[in-house]
């Protein structure tokens, strides 16, 4: 059986208290924790997206789930040409 990487999207959680934090590994792998915002990110499957979302926002300590925007980002960022984003900058700066 091969080793495969499952896609991840990542949860950012706004919490009422930190009491709970360690409630959230039960829903994606926890990744980092503010105490000064009272926050947390989790990364939980691409695939249980919306089940996960749901489940969380019904949690009483949680204020906030908003998902993450890095992976369109970085899909934006991949299909850029580096080249013509060089160009386009001297071009600003001629004289």
């Amino acid at each position: 059986m091969p080793f495969e990487i499952q896609p991840t999207i990542g949860l950012i959680i706004y919490l009422h208290s930190l009491k709970y934090v360690r409630n959230l590994r039960n829903y994606g792998r926890l990744y980092y924790v503010s105490k000064r915002m009272r926050y947390a990110i989790i990364y939980a499957e691409m695939d249980d997206k919306e089940e996960t979302i749901a489940k969380l926002k019904t949690l009483n300590y949680v204020k906030q789930v908003v998902p993450s925007k890095l992976n369109e980002l970085v899909k934006e960022v991949q299909g850029k040409d580096p080249t013509a984003l060089d160009k386009q900058f001297d071009e600003d700066f001629d004289d």
